[in-house]
């Protein structure tokens, strides 16, 4: 029920409202199932967006990342989604916050980890390959 609640808020713009509700169900569902948690994974992977659409750079980062530890398996098409944007976003924020190594870092593996779930013909590497280029370019 808190999750659907939150669900609502979040999609009807309601960033503080639904973080309230996501972060405390993201600890939940982590401390009774563990980490890897499908449900643990989409909390955090919404309190990060929260985060994100608040300014609070930092903390969206910290939870990004822990979307970013549970690396899916090809066949769960939903998980293998949050993965690659999580993965997305932290290279963004990390290169809006001007930390560049790790932008190029994360950007690394995005293209790695997309390449191994979506395949080496999937359209998208390019983009992101070329984005890696321009982070290269601009870390001299």
């Amino acid at each position: 029920m808190q999750f659907s609640l939150a669900q609502v808020k979040f999609l009807a713009g309601s960033h503080r409202e639904a973080l309230v509700l996501f972060e405390p169900l993201a600890h939940h569902y982590t401390d009774r199932y563990g980490d890897h948690d499908e449900q643990a994974q989409l909390c955090w992977y919404y309190a990060a967006q929260c985060r994100m659409e608040l300014g609070e750079a930092i903390a969206a980062i910290q939870a990004f990342d822990r979307v970013s530890e549970a690396t899916p398996t090809s066949d769960d098409e939903d998980a293998v989604n949050r993965y690659l944007d999580a993965l997305a976003r932290l290279m963004g924020l990390h290169a809006a916050s001007e930390n560049l190594p790790q932008a190029l870092h994360v950007g690394e593996r995005l293209l790695s980890e997309t390449s191994r779930l979506r395949g080496c013909d999937w359209p998208g590497l390019g983009q992101i390959d070329a984005y890696l280029r321009r982070l290269r370019q601009d870390l001299g």
